[in-house]
């Protein structure tokens, strides 16, 4: 037996920063029906979610939240090298007793 479940039509109010709703502007001067443009984007994110599981790509997605978080300029260079496990480990301890106010003898 199958039910089938049916969901009225809803209304979604998006608030947009400045830019946005620029870039929202000009797409609809386009020719770009925005309610389509977020159709879209829900069926694609949905398809990622419930799709087939993708192996794992550590450096894309270092990469993206490298991109979508990055250093604040003038960030001075690390003391250490961040390869080297046992530098960055007694810089980690350092920082965090430095928190902590005690010292490593």
């Amino acid at each position: 037996m199958c039910y089938l479940y049916t969901m009225g039509s809803r209304l979604v109010n998006v608030r947009l920063d400045q830019g946005r709703l620029r870039k929202a502007a000009r797409l609809r001067t386009r020719g770009i029906a925005l309610s389509d443009l977020v159709r879209d984007a829900i069926d694609l994110r949905y398809e990622e979610l419930t799709g087939p599981p993708v192996a794992d790509d550590v450096r894309g997605r270092l990469a993206r939240l490298l991109a979508r978080h990055p250093d604040p300029p003038g960030l001075p260079a690390r003391e250490y090298d961040v390869h080297d496990r046992r530098q960055a480990r007694e810089a980690i301890a350092r920082t965090l007793d430095r928190g902590r106010g005690k010292r490593r003898g």
